[in-house]
Parts: structure tokens; C-alpha cells; sequence
């Protein structure tokens, strides 16, 4: 009876033991998940700010060379994607400043960033016009002026200060997703292993109840015989 209690006892409390420690495991291996959820999607925000900061660029210098073709051979071939350029440069502006609108010091270069693009806008529109209404030689001067104003330097300058802090915020996150995703795969090999303990642990202390139960039913038969 004293063998069968605690092999009943013994049971119970690995059943328990075994039950808090997988789901602690399986709690701790879920928050690592969401860290590391996370800490990708921060990671993910800053690919997509190098991207679009890149695709301004290419846009800014689309513009630049058709208003260049125009200047040149007044044909009005070259506005259409000079517009075109145009429109996208103010889109791309606000999904960068949405991108990293969890970023004060971003927000300002960004905020200032807009105000240079449309500063830069002005000063071609204001070139094309001059060119249609005076001529190439006044264009001419229009643009000597406007290169005086280094808008573009300024431009290039803000974009590079917005590239350099996103790489460094994408480099931290992509070392936080990597530490967090080792950090998971380790919890969950601790789970399965601690899972396979635990059946393991119940299979011998059922093995062992059933055993206590069948020699104290053969004493009980052998005492009944005498």
C-alpha cells in the first residue's frame, strides 16, 4: 500500500513538475518570438527608408536630366517625364517621413529634406520657364544662379545624414532578429527535450505503480492460498 501511494504520489508530482516547467519553456520560447517579431519589423522599416531614399535620388536626377534635355533643345518631349519625376519626388518625401516618423531627429532631417526638394523644384521649373519665354542664354544664367544656391548639395548631404542613422538602427535590429531568433530556436529545443524528460519520467513511474501493484496482488493471492 505505502509503495503504491508513493509511486501514485511520485507520479502526481512529476505531472505537475512536468507541466509547470514545459509551460514556462513554451511562454518564454513565445515572448522571445514577439521580440523577435519585432525587432525584424524595425529591421524590415529601415531596408524600406535606404530603399526609398535611394529611389529619390534616381527620381531627383530623372528630373534634373530632363529639364536639361529641355533646356537645351526647347522640345517639350522632355517635360512630360520631367512632371512625372516631379509628382513621384513628393510621394517619396512623405513615405520616408512615415517610415521614420518614430525618429524625432529623422523627422527634422526629413522635415528640412522636403522643404530642399521642393526648393529644388522651384529653381528648375523656374529655369524651364525662362527658357520658354527668353531663351537658352537666360536659362543659362537661371541655372548658374540656382547652382550658387547648392540645394542639391544640401539635399545629398541630408540624405546621407538619414542613411547613415537608418544603417545603424537596421544594424542593431538585424543583430537584436538574430539574437532573438537563436534565443527562440534554443527554447524550443529545451521544450522538446524537456517534453521527452517529462514523458519519459511518467512512463517509468507508471511502469513502477504498475509493478508495485502486481507484487502486492501476488502477496494478496499468495496470503489468500494459505
Amino acid at each position: 500500500m505505502l509503495r503504491r501511494l508513493f509511486a501514485g504520489k511520485g507520479l502526481i508530482v512529476a505531472l505537475v513538475a512536468g507541466f509547470i516547467a514545459v509551460e514556462s519553456i513554451v511562454a518564454a520560447c513565445c515572448l522571445s518570438l514577439v521580440h523577435f517579431k519585432s525587432s525584424n519589423n524595425w529591421a524590415t522599416k529601415s531596408e524600406q527608408v535606404l530603399l526609398e531614399l535611394e529611389r529619390m535620388l534616381s527620381t531627383v536626377a530623372g528630373a534634373e536630366t530632363s529639364q536639361r534635355g529641355y533646356l537645351i533643345t526647347g522640345s517639350d518631349d522632355y517635360l512630360t517625364p520631367y512632371r512625372d519625376a516631379l509628382a513621384a519626388l513628393e510621394s517619396q518625401v512623405s513615405r520616408i517621413g512615415g517610415l521614420t516618423r518614430d525618429n524625432a531627429v529623422q523627422q527634422d532631417r526629413v522635415a528640412y529634406l522636403a522643404t530642399q526638394v521642393e526648393q529644388r523644384s522651384e529653381e528648375m521649373d523656374h529655369a524651364i520657364v525662362t527658357r520658354r519665354t527668353k531663351g537658352l542664354p537666360f536659362a543659362k544664367s537661371v541655372v548658374a544662379v540656382n547652382q550658387q544656391n547648392r540645394t542639391m548639395d544640401t539635399i545629398q548631404d541630408l540624405t546621407a545624414q538619414i542613411r547613415e542613422e537608418d544603417t545603424r538602427v537596421l544594424q542593431r535590429h538585424r543583430a537584436d532578429s538574430d539574437a532573438w531568433a537563436f534565443t527562440t530556436g534554443s527554447f524550443a529545443a529545451v521544450f522538446f527535450v524537456l517534453n521527452a524528460v517529462v514523458f519519459t519520467l511518467c512512463g517509468v513511474m507508471i511502469k513502477m505503480a504498475l509493478t508495485s501493484q502486481t507484487q502486492a496482488e501476488r502477496l494478496l493471492h499468495s496470503l489468500q492460498r494459505h
